[in-house]
């Protein structure tokens, strides 16, 4: 394995898990899904070519009474086998992947993340569908663009191509 330099660079993926007080389970859309997954995809590519190390940080906002024991716990089943056979290919293609699940504030955790980790590239994937989420979306961004000191890249999720007939 290759030893870790002080230079070396650190790629931060993060996704929001919100869950309301009455549900055993996170409530994840296929749209957030998504997204997340394309910045996976995005941060795996891009420390492959620049030999980086790859964070992946999973914010619940309120934790299950009773958590499911999976790693990837919140995810759908089809996003989390997706999700853990990116990080299985990465790791044998020489990338170094570390996820991490943490609980609390989205903004707050992923500001504390950047600064405990020295992470110097944040890639968000940008939420897809209504508008009430794309502001909250935004608002959040702002806050954490305010406070850390890293490079932020927002990735969508690329849209399948139809035909025109």
């Amino acid at each position: 394995m290759e030893r870790e330099n002080k230079w070396m660079e650190h790629i931060l993926v993060s996704m929001d898990i919100r869950q309301d007080a009455d549900s055993a389970f996170p409530l994840l859309n296929q749209d957030e899904t998504g997204g997340f997954l394309a910045a996976v995809y995005r941060a795996i590519h891009l420390a492959e070519r620049i030999k980086a190390n790859v964070h992946i940080l999973l914010v619940w906002y309120q934790e299950p009474a009773s958590s499911p024991a999976g790693a990837f716990t919140g995810l759908e089943d089809a996003a989390n086998k997706h999700l853990e056979l990116m990080i299985e290919k990465a790791r044998s293609n020489g990338v170094s992947v570390h996820y991490y699940i943490s609980k609390g504030n989205f903004e707050d955790e992923v500001i504390r993340f950047v600064a405990e980790k020295k992470i110097t590239l944040l890639i968000l994937g940008l939420p897809h569908g209504d508008s009430e989420s794309s502001v909250e979306f935004n608002k959040t961004l702002c806050g954490i663009r305010q406070n850390v000191r890293c490079a932020i890249e927002l990735v969508r999720r690329k849209e399948p191509l139809t035909r025109r007939k």
